[in-house]
């Protein structure tokens, strides 16, 4: 859609006299035409950005991205970094089956080490190609990955039960939360979290996540301030507070509200964030299910708009992508891959919402979608236009 551009050529041998809306705006100065001119303008401007809003947008999968496909493990995690450039979160070749963990969640791997191979690698936006990766020899068992406002990392990694936080140019990290290879549910502990949510005050939520099924709330130190959720394994058919395996988070600040994946409830609960009243952490806001939902993997909010991704065992629902209205609890739109999804685990949208990632553990790999008017067709990775 191209915008409409008016050219105003009026007399200024007499009062011009604009009508905006309720507002009269009499002027017999140039200065005066040029202000009206710049109103008019900028009033024409919020018309078109509002119905532009208005017009539905679906995400298309990028064809032929990433150029070239590498060999990865288990993809447990991605997200988007502030050059919008994907960066996951993988296993190496380390896969989490049976064995990984006996019956009091004690990973029974230890002996073998820590995954060789980089398990941080970031990707190039545009073509998908290798831009760096690191972080060999640390992680056992990886599992979800943030990138806060700051360009620091979260890590969550499942067999050590410990979170991490990285920053820019630091390959050790400068938090550590929970401790290592020790299950827990007390609130310095953690079993098998899952990810991380961060406000841009530096309070931060943590998923724990397979086994104590609860969200946790920590200031920018460390420090552990709340936690929402039921203690221990519990099942409740998805009502109220109990979780069934919280497996991703996504926070929507400006409205001051926490999203959680609450994926063996097959729902979407979105809760208050207790950012601007601590005392209302944890009040529900709203739930999302139903029979698109199936088994919620990961969530995402970017650009006004809360994207989800269900996985393997999901029936009767589809393996595919949601556009979920979190206000009104509504599946807005589906969408999937050309290839199929098989087993997707998580999910990350770029800064300015234009852009989707999904990464799967079976098959290893990370699928490209970008925002389209609805009906605009298939997206070609030669065709596209990075400004």
């Amino acid at each position: 859609m191209k915008k409409t551009l008016i050219n105003f050529s009026f007399s200024f041998s007499f009062s011009l006299i604009y009508l905006l809306g309720a507002s009269t705006l009499v002027f017999s100065s140039r200065s005066g035409f040029h202000d009206a001119e710049d109103n008019v303008r900028a009033l024409l401007k919020r018309q078109f950005d509002e119905r532009t809003e208005e017009e539905p947008m679906h995400p298309e999968e990028v064809i032929g991205w990433p150029l070239e496909e590498y060999d990865l493990g288990q993809i447990s995690g991605v997200d988007v970094d502030k050059s919008g450039n994907p960066v996951i979160f993988h296993r190496g070749t380390v896969v989490w089956d049976s064995g990984s963990f006996n019956d009091t969640n004690h990973y029974q791997r230890v002996d073998e080490g820590p995954i060789d191979e980089d398990t941080i690698v970031v990707l190039d936006t545009q073509t998908g190609q290798m831009l760096a990766s690191w972080a060999g020899g640390f992680f056992y068992m990886p599992h979800g990955i943030t990138i806060d406002h700051n360009n620091s990392l979260w890590l969550t990694d499942v067999a050590l039960h410990q979170v991490f936080k990285f920053i820019p140019g630091s390959d050790q990290p400068t938090l550590t939360l929970g401790h290592r290879f020790m299950p827990g549910a007390t609130n310095d502990c953690f079993c098998k979290p899952t990810d991380v949510a961060v406000g841009k005050s530096g309070i931060f939520f943590v998923a724990d996540g397979y086994c104590n099924s609860r969200v946790m709330k920590f200031d920018k130190d460390g420090k552990f301030l709340a936690k929402f959720g039921e203690e221990g394994w519990l099942w409740k058919e998805g009502k109220g507070s109990t979780l069934a395996i919280p497996h991703s988070l996504a926070l929507i600040e400006e409205e001051d509200v926490l999203c959680i994946a609450d994926r063996e409830h097959r729902r979407v609960l979105c809760i208050n964030a207790g950012l601007r009243k601590e005392e209302q952490f944890g009040e529900i806001v709203s739930v999302t299910n139903g029979v698109y939902i199936g088994r919620i993997f990961g969530i995402s909010y970017a650009g006004g708009r809360l994207y989800g991704i269900n996985g393997a065992g999901s029936s009767p629902a589809t393996t595919q992508g949601l556009t979920i209205d979190w206000k009104t609890s509504q599946v807005v739109d589906v969408w999937t891959s050309q290839r199929s999804f098989i087993s997707p685990h998580d999910l990350a949208v770029s800064r300015d919402g234009q852009s989707i990632f999904i990464s799967e553990i079976g098959p290893n790999r990370l699928t490209k979608f970008v925002l389209q008017p609805q009906g605009s067709g298939t997206i070609n990775s030669d065709n596209l236009v990075y400004e």
